[in-house]
């Protein structure tokens, strides 16, 4: 089921989840690279958690600029619009390692049609440019981690 965000949503709480969804993420794609054993996979993983961390800081950063009172505290439903499953991975082990990886594909879905939403009901123009560039970066990545799962699957875990 992939969450959207509520009409009531606004531009700086979507902000403050968004960037809560690409730390996430960057946390993750880090995981990644430290569990898998061949280095084009690591190189790949670490890349994405590159990007993801970037999207963080562009988040953050536009978050204090145009919104520099707010101060969220996120409830779970606002975290499970761009995240499925714990955030915190354990990957000990193969099965679990392959069940972090579907979460994380999921994930990206998930994200991708949150920032589809945001461009769709924000009108800010900055904000709706930034939205859909992660929307399609979203969709990216699932394209980019289902390849690269994949390969990893039939080469890192046994």
């Amino acid at each position: 089921m992939q969450s959207i965000p509520s009409p009531a949503l606004g531009p700086d709480k979507a902000l403050a989840i968004g960037a809560y969804g690409e730390t996430v993420a960057a946390y993750r794609y880090l995981v990644f690279a430290e569990r898998v054993d061949r280095k084009p996979h690591r190189d790949a993983f670490a890349a994405m958690a590159d990007e993801e961390q970037d999207h963080k800081q562009r988040l953050q950063k536009l978050l204090a600029r145009l919104y520099p009172d707010s101060d969220f505290v996120l409830s779970e439903r606002d975290k499970e619009m761009v995240v499925v499953g714990p955030r915190l991975l354990d990957v000990r082990d193969d099965a679990r390692f392959a069940e972090a990886l579907n979460f994380t594909l999921q994930t990206e879905q998930r994200t991708s049609a949150f920032y589809r939403s945001l461009a769709q009901t924000i009108p800010d123009a900055p904000l709706n440019t930034l939205f859909k560039e992660l929307a399609e970066e979203g969709a990216e990545h699932y394209h980019r981690l289902r390849n690269l799962v994949q390969d990893v699957t039939s080469t890192d875990i046994k």
